[in-house]
């Protein structure tokens, strides 16, 4: 793998009703610096006023990133976007026949000539790395996009990247293009994957398994319709599974609230590696096994990714979580007394539909305490 792409501001700002302003683009691609990704899709140049501002500020503030353009294979387009003098230009074209004759009115023939056409107007005035995104490469003829990337690398294009855009690839399918297309061509592959049946990321993760060089990635998998392969899932899993530690974990949560909050998208509480509650845990068997060692139900320690695990007691409580519990707040509960205090606190916890807060515990346990004193 040589990289990942953050496109948040660009596809993720896609997302209906999603407006960053330029000081929140500056705030992203800050964090997105410090968390180390490789290159930053900063948007379009023909579809954004204030561009020439943004990529001029980011260049100031970044060492790390490239920072890259998106455009189409139009001529108008990539000379606007070669007059900001972009580190990446990344072109983009439909190879589908159903985009090709749907959404462009033209054929197959037109593609490959646009795409040679476009190739050489940047070759010949530019030195900048160059990327062609083959959009709705998953609905396309295979045949046909290995004569799109092999007509590209003859005209020196720099990176292929397959696009599944409505998202319907599976990561065995995608597996085995990836495979299929990395034996024959020399260039970078790059892959960039929706969501709409939830298996972005799995395709990511597969598309690099499978020799690609760059997958496309956005903060909370922001994006169009169902979104895009998340950052913080993506990153993580390279990190925690797949030993690349390029990449500090610290930063996934501030990134991931930061986009949050701008976007005005909340994110889900159990939303893997950022969710606030994904190291929460009531049930009683794996409370248990948490409390003789963390790694009994946990695959990285919750402080990588700057959240804290958090053990409740409610309705599916045992006996040793509720000990800790009480130990926890000071209590040193009597064995006789914690079976019984424990039939009383899962029947509270049915009756609020809800674990109880320290301070319903306490006043749970004093009156079994008075209780029980009384009798004696």
């Amino acid at each position: 793998m040589k990289g990942i792409i953050d496109t948040t501001l660009r596809e993720g700002e896609q997302a209906a009703n999603v407006y960053f302003d330029l000081g929140e683009k500056l705030h992203i691609i800050g964090l997105l610096d410090k968390l180390g990704i490789d290159e930053i899709e900063v948007g379009a140049a023909a579809m954004d006023t204030e561009i020439d501002q943004l990529i001029n500020q980011a260049r100031e503030q970044t060492v790390g990133p490239k920072l890259s353009l998106w455009c189409r294979c139009i001529s108008s387009d990539i000379q606007e976007n070669l007059r900001l003098c972009p580190d990446i230009l990344a072109m983009s074209i439909p190879v589908s026949d159903i985009h090709i004759k749907n959404k462009l009115n033209k054929d197959r023939k037109w593609v490959l000539a646009r795409v040679c056409e476009s190739i050489r107007q940047i070759k010949g005035t530019a030195s900048c790395y160059l990327s062609l995104g083959l959009e709705d490469a998953s609905r396309a003829n295979i045949g046909f996009i290995e004569e799109v990337c092999s007509l590209a690398q003859r005209e020196g294009i720099d990176r292929i990247r397959f696009a599944d855009t409505v998202g319907i690839m599976d990561p065995m399918t995608m597996f085995e293009t990836i495979m299929r297309l990395t034996s024959q061509l020399y260039i970078d592959i790059g892959v960039h994957t929706h969501n709409d049946f939830g298996m972005a990321t799995a395709n990511a993760i597969s598309a690099l398994a499978a020799g690609a060089d760059f997958v496309d990635v956005t903060v909370n998998g922001l994006g169009e319709r169902a979104g895009n392969a998340a950052l913080e899932e993506v990153v993580a899993f390279l990190a925690k599974r797949k030993g690349i530690d390029r990449y500090d974990l610290q930063y996934l949560c501030f990134l991931s609230d930061y986009v949050s909050k701008v976007s005005r998208i909340p994110v889900f509480s159990k939303k893997p590696v950022v969710g606030k509650d994904i190291f929460t845990c009531e049930t009683g068997i794996h409370v248990d096994g948490l409390l003789k060692n963390p790694l009994n139900y946990e695959p990285y320690e919750p402080s990588e990714v700057c959240l804290e695990r958090k053990l409740l007691v409610g309705k599916k409580t045992g006996a040793n979580a509720l000990r800790h519990k009480l130990k926890c707040l000071g209590v040193d509960a009597e064995d006789h007394l914690l079976k019984e205090l424990l039939k009383i606190v899962k029947k509270e916890s049915s009756r609020l539909k809800t674990s109880l807060t320290d301070e319903e515990l306490l006043h749970l346990h004093s009156i079994h305490a008075e209780t029980h004193s009384s009798q004696d």
